[in-house]
């Protein structure tokens, strides 16, 4: 194995191009990090003033529902329904996403959740058959096909949105849990005409083409609230014209274990023998895999680890120990080779696609530029 350093507070090698240390051996996403979230204790009563003034906005417009919950079964998104439904009184309409992949641990935590609060629910499931020739597309052209996935989402919400005039959509995200998104060698743009891109002259397009009819919509949605949050002018204001998508860990942050007690003792929820990440997808494991294939020394815990770190939840002495034995035994996850089979590509042809894909030709410069602008935003 070749020579290489860690970042001195989380587990980050410096194979990853876009890493920095400073002299004291600490990388770039720890020092962002730190900028960013280090006087939380500080901001958080007004970040949750500013929470219930943008719900309180909602409920007074008296729409058929005040709420929509993007509900995957996972924990996060779980956790929004709770707060919505338990501690707001929202009337919240859930919705979900199968895009044929979705786990049975899923299935009985939505349905528990449901039964445990007042929220309706839209179930909207893809054809799996369908779904595949859509990732099997996306792993040819990408390498990777959650993206694909995370368009359907998008698409889920849109519909829903406007059908009932919802004037708020809640997620369970954040910028302080988004472990891989802030990595630039593993994110991608995953708007409606990234989607559109890759999709075009393809088998899935006439299946798939209507997730990014209206390309623009959703990034006008989030730009507009960025640009709003930077002139420091509440949210609330915009909600009658504009649908506001909102992360809820932006405002109100809780570590995972609290939330996770929270929920197994009022929504029924399980985390199946501590799966807490990502429970939702059968096809989990393989989005982690892949990362290991491209880039040198990391393994599928790093980034997610190297996050508990930096929220203190982990320590870097236990970090490091997962990595260590992961590193010295990584194989394919055994669904890897069902998924594949699936689709009809061998494991070799996969690794070629993971190395050697280029996902940014794909990418819209416009919406790029765009959405680098809203990050910056987002940022102050």
């Amino acid at each position: 194995m070749e020579n290489y350093t860690r970042c001195s507070r989380c587990i980050l090698p410096n194979s990853l191009k876009s890493i920095t240390l400073d002299e004291n051996g600490v990388c770039n996403y720890c020092l962002q990090y730190e900028k960013d979230f280090s006087i939380w204790n500080e901001i958080a009563p007004r970040k949750l003033v500013e929470f219930e003034r943008i719900i309180h906005s909602a409920k007074k417009l008296k729409r058929p529902y005040d709420c929509l919950i993007p509900l995957s079964g996972g924990k996060d998104s779980t956790f929004v329904l709770y707060l919505c439904d338990k501690i707001y009184n929202l009337k919240c309409l859930a919705v979900t996403f199968d895009n044929g992949y979705l786990t049975k641990p899923a299935r009985n935590n939505i349905k528990n959740a449901l039964k445990s609060s007042s929220a309706d629910h839209v179930f909207y499931q893809i054809n799996k058959t369908n779904s595949q020739k859509l990732f099997k597309t996306f792993v040819i052209k990408t390498g990777d096909f959650c993206n694909a996935c995370m368009c359907g989402i998008n698409y889920s919400i849109e519909i829903a949105t406007k059908m009932f005039n919802i004037p708020l959509i809640i997620k369970g995200s954040g910028r302080r849990v988004q472990y891989v998104s802030q990595i630039k060698e593993v994110s991608s743009l995953n708007t409606p005409s990234y989607f559109a891109n890759i999709i075009k002259g393809e088998k899935s397009e006439p299946h798939f083409k209507h997730f990014a009819r209206n390309k623009f919509a959703l990034e006008l949605q989030k730009i507009v609230g960025g640009i709003s949050d930077i002139l420091k002018m509440s949210r609330k204001n915009l909600l009658r014209y504009i649908p506001q998508h909102i992360l809820l860990y932006d405002y109100f942050y809780k570590p995972y274990p609290e939330i996770v007690e929270i929920l197994k003792r009022d929504m029924g929820w399980n985390d199946y023998e501590n799966s807490v990440e990502h429970l939702d997808c059968e096809l989990r494991d393989i989005q982690f895999f892949l990362n290991t294939l491209k880039i040198p020394n990391i393994t599928k815990y790093t980034f997610h680890n190297s996050g508990l770190i930096r929220q203190g939840i982990l320590s870097r002495e236990k970090a490091l120990l997962i990595e260590e034995k992961e590193l010295n035994n990584n194989p394919p996850p055994q669904e890897l080779f069902e998924f594949l089979g699936d689709i009809s590509i061998t494991y070799e042809d996969y690794k070629k696609f993971v190395v050697n894909s280029d996902k940014t030709k794909y990418e819209p410069k416009f919406q790029k530029v765009v959405r680098s602008i809203y990050h910056n935003l987002r940022k102050l």
